[in-house]
């Protein structure tokens, strides 16, 4: 029983470091065909964090917002969004809806304006065999 709900919780980990699914995929031809920088391809290939002027980048190459909102929520990217901030995604026509979801996913953390990426929990695993003694 132990063993299966192990596998059950480990599976998904696993999954994950196979590398994209096939939406991200498919987000990362739509990203690279809107003629973004080689550098913001990289970054989202890479698994790195999206800054402010990359958002506006992407935006400007018209990536479809929902690319973004997903790319951001998928990598668990939290932006600390300052008045500034605000004005300057919006002031280089960032969409509202993607402005909106940035803004929800911060929490007045110690990196204003910047991306702060929550990583994903630490699969822990228990070894079965000998190896030792326990007294």
């Amino acid at each position: 029983m132990l063993g299966r709900a192990l596998g059950v919780a480990v599976l998904p980990l696993l999954l994950a470091a196979c590398g994209p699914t096939a939406q991200q995929q498919a987000d990362y031809n739509a990203v690279d065909r809107s003629g973004v920088s080689p550098a913001i391809y990289d970054k989202m290939v890479h698994d790195d964090p999206l800054s402010l002027s990359d958002i506006v980048s992407l935006s400007e190459a018209r990536v479809n917002d929902g690319i973004i909102i997903r790319y951001i929520r998928d990598h668990g990217t939290v932006y600390t969004l300052t008045p500034p901030d605000f004005d300057y995604l919006r002031g280089n026509g960032v969409s509202p809806s993607i402005v909106d979801y940035m803004a929800q996913t911060g929490g007045g953390g110690p990196y204003p304006g910047g991306p702060v990426v929550i990583p994903p929990p630490i699969a822990i695993g228990i070894g079965i065999g000998g190896g030792g003694r326990f007294h």
